[in-house]
């Protein structure tokens, strides 16, 4: 599936793990609807944060939502865990 080896052995939500989840996820996305994300985000506890975009479709990064991308270039480029769940209005 991706062409290195991974660095740390797969999570169980709910187990122990890493400290820094982070969740994106689209208002009105049809595949992984909100109330899953929800549900998903409380398995994670404390160790996770959860932004919320409010756009449609199925995927949030590359998007059109500049403050959705910020968060997650954030995190994946600098490091940046976000101190709280957050939201992202509509064109962000």
């Amino acid at each position: 599936f991706w062409p290195v080896e991974r660095t740390e052995p797969p999570v169980r939500v709910g187990g122990p793990g890493p400290a820094n989840v982070l969740l994106v996820q689209n208002l009105r996305d049809p595949a992984t609807p909100l109330s899953g994300a929800r549900e998903t985000r409380a398995a994670f506890g404390a160790r996770a944060r959860m932004v919320t975009v409010d756009a449609g479709g199925h995927g949030v990064f590359t998007r059109e939502n500049a403050c959705g991308n910020d968060v997650v270039l954030g995190y994946l480029r600098d490091g940046v865990f976000p101190a709280t769940d957050g939201s992202c209005r509509s064109g962000g």
